[in-house]
């Protein structure tokens, strides 16, 4: 239960993260909500500006391009200098404009409204506040527009703008001229722009850096027609642009929308949305200060972070109600949590909170693993249910069986320990033999009369373990030995360790050896009465660099332990069809080639496709293959066997009965199976001369051969009188070190005749 506490508050912890992760999610999108807001009404506003400040200028450079062709077109207008009433009307009628006047290229003017004193003006080409944009106005196809200043003649703030007269040839004849009033609060140019303290509305000048227009509170002409950007500022300006758009300036001064973009200046961050006007070179800007935005979001921040907190009240007082409920049960769940629900027995953790008891103490105790034996083979054969039966019968015997002292657990599956004080080893062990005797007795399962036997190993603290994994260790190597013959008690040895080490490193050199390619094939001939040979059996072989040379009996049982049996028989097949391609090439001729399979290798669902694709791969025929099985391959699933055998058989490959004779049901398995060859066991061989019963065996093993029509072989044979033994008895096909002990591929490269001696 403190588990389920922990995890409670846990979850609560998780669900007010959860919730936090939730309000800052709100709060990440109305930030970005009010941010996206501004930005559309800031490139909205900036583009309406820029449109109405385009719109009047394109209207006042048609005016005057209008005025000025019209009054050359009268005569002597550059000759002089005097009034015209007549552009008197047409300021009346656009209030935008307080003046005009039309100058010669060299910048005197010739021409002016009746409100202008003539006399009073200076030279536009040579005074300092107009002879920029007069100049640019006579290399200019478009109207240019000058600093904003002050005009004495006229008590007003005006933005002059110039466009200059050309000929035909394109020869500037004249340069009209006008101002464009700044004081209407209702026009393009008004003060009432921008929406309050934090906002403003500009028109910035290209050409100079100069501000040509801001409406903004406490600002104005005469402040903000001052105001001149360094080259360095806008130096700054042009790389936040080109680095938050991504975009080169030249890119952003050719786009007819607008940018929005965050700026930074006087330690106060700003939204600004810029959009350029090319024909005129002034940049529409409006912006705003990210003041009012950050008061906006913290009053949206308080209202959330209020909900939040009454949310999360609600959460934890309903947490505290299942808290305080679920303490009642606390007793209960932890009794569960050390027992077993099936047996009711203490499980893997309350022994091992039995043991940490006792360690500290240091208190000798034996520990004691029980397995029951082949247990999978009754849950396979009758069902979960019933193998669940057997273990509360298996437990209760054992509840019975055990002392009161002892501590008994069930670790889980069909594995059992007890906890005993005793010390005194061959009592235990004693003890132990007695126990798997009695628990051998058969018992019900329902209408089922079932019998199990157990494996049991047995360790000793701290004799065989100073610490608790160790003496767990000792204890599961002992059952380990005593599983090798099932139903076998066997006490913890130091010799156990050695072995499970040696195991360890078998296995990973194995699969090292796999990968490295240390393993290799050696070939044994078989060959017929004439001493010719007539086949080869693929032997595996392995030198490992750290191991040295490893036995084929010990990597073999390690692979079949380990999983590693079907990337090493995947290996044999694929190595020995393919030496053996090579060899049959160098010697002209077929031979048989047997290759051993085990039963983990031939139960493979692809196994047949394994074989047939390296048969073709290299070029090889199935009739020259022999698979050889032995009797344990149909000890379980024989009808999936059978069917196996017929597919490999109706390719042409053969199969061969290893270890024939030395198995109980051998007789009654060759009316059913399709066998092609017996292997007459070595160990019938090794006492034909000096025990009539291994003779005996062995002809009737050839007149079974031969009344079945299939091929025998004796193998182990390594003495001339075996082999005339044999020969006479029948036998016409052998195998030995009589005749050659296993070859590498490339001795048989060297003597192409493939015949041996005696």
């Amino acid at each position: 239960m403190a588990i389920l506490k922990r995890n409670l508050w846990t979850l609560f912890a998780l669900i007010l993260l959860g919730g936090l992760a939730l309000l800052c999610t709100v709060l990440f999108f109305r930030w970005q909500g009010l941010i996206s807001d501004e930005k559309l009404y800031q490139k909205a506003r900036v583009e309406l500006v820029a449109q109405s400040v385009d719109s009047i200028l394109r209207t006042q450079e048609l005016v005057l391009d209008v005025i000025g062709r019209e009054l050359l077109n009268q005569n002597n207008m550059l000759s002089g200098g005097r009034q015209i009433p007549f552009l008197d009307s047409i300021l009346a009628a656009n209030p935008v404009l307080v003046g005009f006047g039309l100058a010669r290229p060299d910048g005197t003017l010739v021409r002016v409204s009746t409100n202008l004193d003539l006399s009073s003006l200076p030279n536009l080409r040579s005074d300092p506040e107009t002879r920029g944009s007069f100049l640019r106005a006579l290399s200019s196809e478009a109207m240019v527009l000058g600093r904003t200043y002050f005009v004495d003649a006229l008590g007003a703030w005006v933005i002059p703008i110039r466009k200059a007269i050309r000929s035909e040839t394109g020869e500037v004849i004249a340069v009209m001229t006008a101002g464009m009033r700044l004081d209407g609060n209702n026009s393009v140019f008004g003060k009432t722009l921008h929406d309050g303290a934090f906002d403003s509305v500009m028109l910035f000048r290209e050409s100079d850096g100069y501000v040509q227009f801001m409406s903004a509170d406490g600002i104005g002409p005469q402040q903000y027609s001052r105001i001149q950007l360094p080259i360095d500022q806008r130096d700054k300006n042009r790389s936040v642009y080109e680095k938050e758009l991504g975009l080169s300036m030249e890119e952003v001064m050719q786009g007819s929308e607008s940018v929005v973009v965050r700026t930074r200046r006087r330690g106060e961050d700003y939204l600004t949305a810029a959009v350029f006007n090319k024909r005129y070179e002034l940049w529409a800007v409006s912006e705003t200060r990210f003041a009012p935005l950050y008061r906006e979001f913290l009053e949206s921040l308080m209202q959330y972070l209020l909900v939040f907190v009454v949310v999360g009240m609600v959460f934890y007082k309903g947490f505290r109600i299942i808290d305080n409920a679920e303490k009642k049960r606390r007793q209960e769940l932890s009794y569960l949590s050390m027992h077993d629900d099936l047996t009711g027995l203490l499980n893997r953790n309350g022994l091992l909170g039995r043991l940490e008891d006792l360690l500290p103490d240091k208190k000798p105790f034996c520990l004691v693993v029980l397995n029951i034996d082949n247990f999978k083979g009754i849950n396979d054969r009758f069902g979960l249910e019933t193998g669940d039966q057997t273990l509360l019968e298996f437990s209760r015997r054992l509840t019975e069986l055990v002392e009161s002292r002892d501590d008994l657990a069930r670790l889980g599956g069909d594995e059992f320990a007890i906890v005993t004080p005793k010390t005194n080893l061959e009592d235990v062990e004693q003890g132990c033999v007695a126990l798997a005797g009695d628990l051998s007795r058969s018992f019900e399962v329902g209408r089922l009369k079932l019998q199990v036997t157990a494996s049991i190993g047995v360790a000793s603290f701290p004799d065989h373990g100073d610490s608790l994994s160790k003496v767990i260790r000792s204890a599961h190597l002992a059952l380990y030995e005593a599983k090798q013959s099932r139903n076998d008690v066997c006490t913890y040895r130091t010799e156990m360790e050695m072995a499970y080490l040696r195991r360890l490193s078998v296995e990973q050199r194995l699969r090292y050896g796999l990968a490295s390619g240390s393993l290799y094939m050696v070939y044994q001939p078989q060959v017929d009465e004439t001493q010719k040979t007539v086949g080869v059996e693929a032997l595996v072989r392995w030198q490992d660099e750290e191991l040295g040379f490893v036995s084929p009996a010990e990597f073999v049982e390690v692979a079949e332990k380990s999983g590693l049996m079907v990337p090493l028989g995947r290996f044999v097949v694929e190595t020995s069809i393919r030496e053996y391609s090579l060899l049959r090439k160098v010697i002209g001729r077929s031979i048989d080639l047997a290759i051993n399979i085990s039963v983990i290798q031939f139960r493979q669902p692809d196994f047949v496709d394994t074989v047939l694709e390296a048969l073709e791969a290299h070029d090889v025929s199935p009739g020259d293959l022999v698979l050889e099985i032995t009797e344990s391959l149909f000890m379980t699933d024989f009808d999936k066997v059978l069917k196996t055998i017929e597919r490999l058989r109706e390719h042409g490959i053969r199969i061969s009965m290893d270890d024939f004779g030395t198995g109980y049901s051998s007789l009654s398995l060759l009316r059913k199976l399709p066998l092609d060859e017996l292997k007459i066991d070595k160990s019938f061989v090794d006492t034909i001369l000096e025990d009539e019963k291994a003779a005996n065996m062995i002809r009737s093993i050839i007149a079974i051969a031969q009344s079945h029509n299939m091929e025998l072989v004796a193998e182990g044979v390594e003495e001339e009188a075996q082999a005339r033994a044999l020969t006479e008895m029948g036998c016409r096909r052998f195998q030995g070190y009589y005749f050659s002990r296993p070859q590498a591929l490339e001795s048989f490269k060297a003597d192409p005749a493939l015949t041996v001696g005696g």
